[in-house]
């Protein structure tokens, strides 16, 4: 075998591993049921926080888990000015998952703003979002 027919071989496989099969696997994720996809999510997370953002184009969800147990689902559509706008009035009020939605305590709502705001701060992106302490902060 040359050299050439070996280069060939291995930048198929680079492009293939690389380019073709997260492409894939993206797609088919955006396809699977939202329960799913919450599983899914929930098997991802690798701390005791993590964010995974779905989009579809200007629109989809940030997907917030704590503790590999519970989910945060912030809608979210692009603003005129390239901004993530999350839709939901008020994105602290139940936990999305476990299936009985429990309501956010006052410290679980403390961390999930704060962990919001420092993601937005970290992305490219900005997230816009009704904050239920924002009037405190002004104090």
């Amino acid at each position: 075998m040359t050299p050439f027919r070996i280069f060939l071989i291995i930048a198929a496989v680079l492009v293939l591993g690389i380019i073709i099969l997260p492409l894939f696997n993206r797609r088919q994720f955006r396809r699977l049921p939202y329960d799913q996809q919450v599983l899914a999510i929930m098997k991802q997370a690798n701390k005791l926080v993590y964010f995974k953002n779905v989009s579809g184009g200007r629109k989809g969800n940030l997907f917030f888990v704590k503790n590999k147990r519970k989910i945060l689902v912030y809608p979210w559509v692009l603003d005129e000015n390239g901004k993530m706008l999350i839709v939901k009035d008020n994105p602290f009020d139940n936990w999305d998952y476990p299936e009985n939605k429990p309501a956010l305590t006052e410290d679980e709502i403390r961390q999930a703003r704060d962990e919001l705001v420092n993601y937005s701060e970290k992305s490219a992106v900005k997230i816009l979002f009704n904050d239920p302490f924002e009037k405190d902060e002004a104090k």
